[in-house]
């Protein structure tokens, strides 16, 4: 084990740690554990898919529902866990190229095959009623997510959610969902867990929630404190000599508090304000050069320079307002800031020489940094008025929601030796009188903003038509502008683009989109649905950030003399077709749908691989079909199975050039940026299959076993940027694998405790989840895996 004693020691105080806490709150309270339910089938979960409360099994869209217990349950601990658990939903971590920043915070999230890289995001990121997600802006910008430690649920929505959730749920959502603050019932939540990787660091949590009246029926809280450190698994090592540099090197450390009032002004309106704050910082990367490491074995090093670390703190302040207006309709308001402000320094060393036509094998010395920032100031108010009688023949929602988001990355290039290497390889310096380079700055980007502003209404009515039959209309009409402006000088922009005559581009829009939802639902019983939908997605446009005149080739090749300044909007329309069944008194559930998506006008990030420079362009048309299905059964009290199986296959439908010259045929000149069936980044197939199965109790004790078993298929048609007839491609790239995950739990509980032991990845598998590199002409490859197999002990107390 190379863990240093350092972390050892903090690994060891984590655990104490969280065995006092466990063992105060068990002291403090003394309210008996929670009973058992009195029925031994499946339990029925509430969501809020469609912004009110309902059982899962009525709500017509193909949801995926994680309560906290069923998180603990399954270990998952993170978004990567929570995703994989998902089926139709795909998830990388892309930080291992230029292409993405080399930030292991960078991701990918694909909802059935709906996914882009460019632009707005495709799926939205909700904690409660506020949407989080970042646009993608040029290389620096990632996507946050909060951790999974207290939390009533997390909801993830497959298909457009336009309607009741805006623009960027156009793949779909994932809900994060907070417990609300209790005036009348008190409650707490403690878990502490400690794990060691194969040949690796060791990982620990603690974290605790409490939560109940401060003054009984009026006025209550709910607080919870949080901190995780993941150990690192990936050494960084000085290729030259093959000594380590640092052992364990990409260990991730979270940290998070929140905060929750709930006052009850009278018996009709409550007042709920709340602030959240979450800190994430990352000490390096997870990805690791092949020629140095030998992943059959899991020994994975990286011969980076530097390290790339990244801190990510932001803040999410909210107030809500609950009030019955009347008897049979209901008000919620919520008005919310998030801020945040991401920043990183990821080694460029190997890149910048890379892009110039050198080595990027560094010689010793030199080094290559490039600070980014990711500053977002987003303010939202939404207000909903609802109807509240379920039995009602009419059921309705209409709202307003308004939005300012404002967001802007920064990037600059420092590199120590760039110049005088550039100079003896080709005889004239990089940098000159007119673009100097101050302190080895090459390039400078102080600004590359986008700023978003919505205003919308929307509703959705269900009509009643008899018994069994019911129809649903759902209208979201908004008005949205966007403006931006990217400034950026220096001589990695050309010889000539100094800071007294910057690149500059800027741009400005407004748009009127209208997204409509229409479901035809068929219940023969309370117990089983059929349903019909049918609904529109949609995501705003953008600009683009000039590349200079390091990319003029690469953009040749596909007929562009430069990059569009703009991009305009896409949508799509989902179809779907599903059906919910619950049978043999509540013992087997079956929930499974089919679905066709059409995509029209695709934001995707063109990567110019001979170059190592990005722009973002409308890419024609997709078509996404398949269809998911979850089974879950309990045959006797103390034994649950759980099986999901998802297909997507998602393609393009059209070839798409750059110029106005035709590009295709054998002796095409310019060639296309994308091509007729490449394919959208997703796994072909997903499977899941989950089980439990409680041993006999003893002294009150209930001892269990789990083992939750993944399965994803290869890719098997090529990307875009992997397709050798396309202009910008590198077809050496592999796509993505085969995996097999078994993960197992074993472990005893007993009056709100529970203790129980784990491994991850138990057959040590290390599929090459990517590969990039940051040139065409570069001999230097980066490579993701997954964790090796870890090991480890949760403790958990909940009253």
């Amino acid at each position: 084990m190379r863990a240093s004693s350092q972390r050892r020691n903090a690994f060891n105080r984590g655990w104490l740690l969280g065995s006092i806490l466990v063992g105060s709150v068990a002291n403090a309270q003394t309210a008996a554990p929670p009973a058992a339910p009195a029925s031994s089938g499946l339990e029925e979960i509430v969501v809020t898919s469609q912004r009110r409360e309902e059982r899962l099994q009525d709500v017509p869209i193909s949801v995926s529902a994680f309560t906290q217990e069923k998180i603990d349950a399954q270990g998952i601990r993170s978004v990567d866990d929570l995703t994989a658990s998902t089926p139709g939903v795909n998830f990388e971590r892309m930080g291992l190229s230029a292409a993405s920043n080399y930030n292991d915070e960078n991701s990918d999230i694909a909802i059935r095959g709906i996914d882009s890289s460019a632009g707005a995001s495709t799926t939205a990121i909700y904690i409660d009623d506020t949407p989080i997600q970042s646009r993608h802006i040029g290389f620096g910008t990632v996507n946050a997510f909060p951790d999974l430690f207290d939390l009533e649920r997390v909801e993830v929505l497959r298909g457009p959610q336009g309607t009741l959730f805006g623009a960027s749920a156009e793949g779909g959502a994932v809900r994060f969902v907070t417990p609300e603050p209790s005036v009348s019932t008190y409650s707490g939540y403690v878990r502490s867990e400690l794990a060691n990787t194969d040949d690796a660091a060791n990982s620990y949590e603690v974290g605790a929630a409490a939560g109940g009246p401060l003054i009984d029926g009026v006025l209550g809280f709910r607080a919870s404190a949080y901190f995780r450190q993941d150990g690192g698994y990936v050494e960084r090592a000085n290729y030259r000599t093959g000594a380590i540099t640092e052992n364990d090197a990409n260990w991730t450390e979270t940290a998070v508090i929140r905060a929750a009032l709930k006052w009850v002004v009278n018996d009709s309106v409550s007042i709920t304000p709340s602030v959240l704050h979450q800190k994430l910082h990352l000490n390096d990367t997870g990805s690791y050069w092949p020629i140095l490491s030998n992943r059959a074995d899991g020994v994975f090093l990286n011969g980076n320079a530097q390290t790339n670390p990244s801190t990510d703190p932001f803040t999410l302040s909210a107030i809500k307002l609950d009030a019955d207006t009347s008897s049979s309709t209901h008000l919620v308001a919520n008005l919310s800031y998030f801020s945040r402000d991401q920043f990183d320094t990821p080694d460029y060393t190997q890149f910048d020489r890379a892009v110039y036509g050198l080595s990027p094998f560094a010689p010793y010395g030199a080094y290559g940094e490039s600070p980014f920032t990711d500053v977002q100031h987003n303010t939202t108010f939404e207000t909903r008025l609802q109807s509240t009688d379920p039995n009602a023949i009419l059921n309705w929602t209409t709202g307003v929601y308004l939005a300012h988001l404002d967001e802007n990355s920064t990037q600059f290039i420092n590199d120590n030796t760039i110049n005088a290497q550039y100079l003896a390889a080709y005889g004239t310096p990089l940098c000159t009188t007119i673009a100097p380079c101050p302190g080895g700055q090459i390039a400078s980007g102080p600004e590359n903003r986008i700023i978003d502003k919505q205003e919308a209404i929307f509703g959705e009515v269900t009509v009643k038509m008899g018994d069994h039959f019911s129809a649903t209309g759902g209208l979201r009409a908004a008005h949205l502008s966007v403006s931006g402006v990217s400034i950026a000088y220096g001589p990695f922009s050309g010889p000539t683009v100094g800071p007294n005559d910057p690149l500059v581009a800027a741009a400005s829009s407004s748009e009127d989109p209208i997204t409509p939802r229409f479901v035809l639902t068929y219940r023969p019983d309370s117990d089983n649905m059929i349903y019909a939908s049918a609904a529109k997605g949609y995501r705003p446009g953008g600009i683009n950030g000039s590349l200079g005149n390091i990319c003029n080739s690469s953009l040749d090749a596909i007929g562009l003399k430069a990059a569009p300044e703009a991009f305009s909007q896409d949508s799509l329309w989902s179809y779907e077709l599903g059906s919910k069944n619950t049978l043999f008194d509540h013992h087997l559930q079956i929930d499974a749908s089919v679905f066709l998506i059409d995509w029209k006008g695709i934001q995707q990030n063109v990567y110019l691989s001979a170059c190592g420079l990005q722009f973002t362009a409308n890419l024609g048309a997709a078509r996404s079909e398949g269809g998911d299905i979850h089974v879950e059964v309990k045959p006797v009290d103390k034994f649950l199975i759980d099986f999901t199986a998802a297909y997507t296959e998602a393609l393009y439908t059209e070839t798409v050039c750059g110029g106005t010259l035709a590009c295709t045929g054998a002796n095409a000149s310019p060639k296309p940026i994308v091509s007729q069936g490449d394919r959208l980044p997703s796994a072909p197939w997903t499977l899941i299959l989950s089980t439990e199965y409680g041993l006999p109790s003893f002294r009150d004790r209930d001892p269990y076993i789990r083992a939750d078993y993944h399965y994803s298929t290869a890719q098997t048609a090529l990307l875009p940027g992997q397709n050798a007839e396309n202009g910008v491609s590198d077809p050496t790239l592999p796509g993505l694998p085969q995996t097999s995950l078994l993960n197992m739990r074993a472990g005893v509980r007993w009056s709100g405790f529970d203790v129980s032991l784990f491994g991850q990845n138990l057959t040590n598998t290390h599929p090459l989840m990517f590969e990039s590199r940051d040139t065409t002409a570069s001999p230097l490859y980066f490579a993701r895996s997954t964790r090796p197999r870890t090991v480890g002990v949760t403790l958990s107390y909940r009253y």
